[in-house]
């Protein structure tokens, strides 16, 4: 029998039924249409628009930094930042596995860019992200062999970013003042930091579609917003400058090896306020600003470092690498998982860090000492309370209240005039001085000259003076009498710099400052700083007086050591105490007393154009510690190399004849008769060798520049022998003894330090150039660096 099939009635029914479900489906997608494409349409668009866009931001070029003639300090380059897509990295079309093309790409991507194959890998391997970072700051050249052996190997799923990387072209030069950026690319510390709104440019962005397997879709779609550059800084640093002053400062650092806390300097332009150069030893380098390089700080380190296994009971060494660029992976494994000791010794790197980045001539106060006494002087003497003629009796003590506090000269200096007490540095006769200015006097004058605030000086973290509050007990007859030789209270470098270039430059406080332009983009000047003068603190006549006092402590007082043949050098001498350090339960720490060693010097003495600080700081009794012996002498040489420099003409008094220099005539071929016209003529004096009739040869040859203490040498009749000699060693005797040792050698002196009337017993060499051993021709010229330890004691 055959099976009936559907009816008509049937077939109808069914046909209703399948449009109806047709109908009903349709509506369905119309209103999830509706509702998706009307009542919810930006939230789709959206969602769409972030599922195919591709945001990419261009990071702008900070502004250049430039010196005060212009020269490149820092400045950006475009470099590359390198990404990766993990969804693009494995291509299912290739005959490799998944596994081994990631590994490829690993291996390329750890081994060029010099990072670790694991955090390679792990980030390839994160297959549910779009974008992962790889390397930042690439350089071009870099990255350019990167893509050809990416391009070889058939890797995909690489993507360049722009970037911009921060050079700062002569590493560790002036660091403490530029400071350095960190991975945002924002200043993290000094000038960077002080005008990183300016610095930093607005950035830019590249807008672009892909589809789903991060291919681009048509170049039509994307957008390119340019990114703005930073401004640019021009600063009142001189690089020469400074270059003599680190010079220096080096020096000074390597001949006071027990200095904890390093050196430090400021060279100033007296009238404008203008910072010429600043400098802190031990640096870093802004390039690498989280290497540490100085032996110094890794040695601080270590020891840090070994307290703290101590404590945990851990002897396993830590490897050199750590100590130097820090890094979790740079420790042993057995500790990478004691996350408490890894917070420890993070914590005590970072300390280390801290202290190298830190700029301490603005942000560190320390105890001024007899620096000070320039601004008790000129406060009593523009008080009307103290006169050039009045004198001070000094018994090596004096009892205020109920305290008996010492002179550094225990024996008393006698009776002085107001001079006197300056060159001498006398504490008794400060406590004099100050007793008659007056508890609030005193303070009002400190307060003026600009010691319990702010200098306003363009660069970050400047600390003011902690000094006694006027209103309280603390400030009573005993603090006054201990302020006015500069103990017990606390200032900055900078702060005691400027108060002195106040009081040389007619009593004119002016606000420091390092940045002298600001210049747009396209080169343009946006701006230009002034010299600002705060306030007038004393007057033009009490200036002149100080002056006249200051000059007179380096002719004849403590500060002979910065005495500089043909300069009017003016100054004064500190050495200035510390408070015991304590740890954390407040136990002294220091077994001995320990010092910084300063001095302030300007110059010249009739027309103040600079002003040179060099502080020598956290020295042991048991060190050299006294501002007139090391930190003088560093100066001396500052001011020797900056004067000429900024074209300071020598003028030689009669008693620093011995001093010049003389060009020395060509005489060869003369009769002696005539070549003794034309030495004596240039002001020099001779000796002959042999008896022929006329001068074969000369020693020194023409136009050389020898001191005017030398003698030519003429040959007559003989011919010289062209024979080096050895440069003896000449450390520790008088300049008499060096000149006499030195012509045996036919050799020269060139005399420094110590003005020649201020000569004693004890004023011996104590650095030459050539070094001894050094062979050199006959006739050369020696220079040789003279100090004098007498009287020089100042505290």
């Amino acid at each position: 029998m055959e099976a009936k099939g559907p009816n008509n009635r049937m077939r109808s029914r069914i046909n209703v039924l399948t449009l109806a479900f047709i109908a009903l489906g349709f509506g369905l997608v119309g209103i999830r249409l509706l509702y998706m494409q009307v009542f919810h349409r930006d939230f789709y668009v959206q969602e769409a628009t972030s599922l195919q866009t591709r945001d990419t931001f261009i990071t702008p070029n900070r502004g250049v930094i430039y010196d005060a003639n212009m020269q490149v300090l820092a400045e950006s380059a475009e470099v590359e930042r390198i990404t990766i897509s993990p969804k693009a990295v494995v291509d299912q079309n290739k005959t490799a596995s998944a596994e081994e093309q990631q590994q490829t790409l690993a291996t390329i991507l750890s081994q060029k860019l010099k990072i670790d194959y694991d955090e390679v890998m792990h980030k390839i391997e994160q297959t549910d992200t779009e974008y992962q970072i790889i390397a930042e700051k690439v350089d071009k050249d870099i990255a350019k062999e990167l893509y050809a052996e990416l391009e070889k190997a058939g890797c995909t799923g690489v993507y360049p970013e722009a970037d911009t990387k921060r050079y700062y072209q002569h590493g560790a030069f002036l660091s403490s003042v530029l400071g350095y950026i960190n991975s945002e690319n924002n200043g993290a510390a000094g000038l960077e930091m002080q005008y990183n709104d300016e610095l930093s440019g607005t950035a830019g962005r590249v807008v672009r579609l892909q589809n789903a397997k991060n291919i681009d879709m048509t170049p039509e779609t994307e957008q390119n917003i340019p990114a703005t550059d930073g401004n640019s800084l021009v600063l009142t640093i001189d690089s020469d400058i400074q270059n003599y002053l680190e010079k220096h400062l080096e020096t000074a650092l390597a001949d006071n090896p027990d200095a904890r806390d390093g050196v430090s300097g400021i060279v100033m332009n007296v009238k404008t306020g203008e910072v010429l150069g600043m400098a802190n030893l031990p640096d870093f380098d802004p390039n690498d600003s989280y290497r540490l390089m100085n032996e110094r700080y890794i040695n601080e380190l270590r020891e840090n470092v070994a307290k703290i296994l101590e404590e945990k009971g851990i002897s396993e060494t830590i490897p050199d690498k750590w100590y130097q660029e820090g890094g979790l992976s740079n420790l042993p494994k057995s500790m990478q998982e004691n996350e408490d000791l890894v917070k420890k010794l993070g914590n005590a790197r970072a300390n280390i860090l801290y202290k190298t980045w830190n700029n301490p001539v603005v942000s560190s106060n320390y105890e001024p000492g007899s620096t000070f006494k320039l601004l008790t002087v000129a406060s009593a003497y523009e008080l009307g309370v103290a006169h050039a003629e009045d004198t001070y009796t000094c018994g090596g003590s004096l009892q205020v209240e109920n305290w008996p506090i010492k002179c550094h000269n225990t024996s008393g200096h006698g009776t002085q005039t107001l001079t006197e007490t300056l060159m001498n540095s006398c504490n008794v006769a400060m406590m004099q001085i100050a007793a008659k200015t007056g508890l609030e006097r005193f303070y009002q004058f400190t307060k003026a000259f600009g010691m319990v605030e702010k200098t306003g000086i363009d660069l970050p973290g400047e600390s003011k003076g902690q000094f006694a509050d006027p209103d309280s007990d603390n400030w009573n007859e005993v603090s006054l009498a201990t302020a006015s030789f500069g103990q017990r209270f606390t200032v900055t470098p900078l702060q005691e710099l400027n108060m002195v270039c106040a009081i040389v430059d007619d009593g004119k406080l002016k606000k420091p400052y390092v940045v002298k332009e600001i210049l747009n983009r396209d080169g343009s000047v946006k701006s230009t700083k002034q010299t600002e003068v705060v306030r007038q603190v004393i007057s033009e006549d009490t200036s002149a007086y100080m002056r006249q006092a200051m000059e007179a402590v380096v002719s004849d007082g403590t500060g002979k050591n910065a005495y500089v043949s043909g300069y009017r050098i003016g100054g004064k001498t500190a050495t200035s105490e510390l408070l015991p350090e304590k740890d954390a339960e407040g136990k002294t720490i220091d077994t001995e007393d320990r010092y910084t060693a300063s001095f302030i010097g300007v110059a010249p003495m009739d027309d103040p154009q600079i002003a040179v600080l060099v502080a020598i700081n956290d020295l042991p009794e048991s060190a050299p510690h006294g501002g007139g012996a090391i930190a003088a002498p560093v100066v001396a040489r500052i001011m020797e190399d900056v004067l000429p420099y900024i074209g300071v003409t020598p003028v030689y008094s009669d008693e620093e004849n011995d001093r010049r220099e003389l060009t020395v005539p060509g005489v060869i071929g003369s009769t002696e008769a005539q070549a003794a016209e034309k030495l004596r003529a240039a002001g020099l004096e001779y000796r002959v060798v042999g008896d022929g009739a006329t001068v074969t040869d000369q020693v020194p040859s023409s136009g050389m520049r020898i001191p005017a203490s030398g003698k030519v040498i003429l040959y007559m009749g003989e011919s010289r022998t062209e024979e080096q000699v050895e440069v003896p060693d000449l450390t520790g005797l008088t300049p008499e003894e060096c000149r006499y040792r030195l012509e045996e050698y036919g050799l020269y002196l060139k005399q420094k330090g110590v003005a020649s009337a201020q000569v004693t017993g004890n004023t011996t060499a104590t650095r030459q150039s050539p070094a001894q051993g050094t062979k050199v021709s006959v006739g050369s010229v020696v220079t040789v660096e003279f100090s004098d330890m007498t009287g020089v004691s100042d505290r």
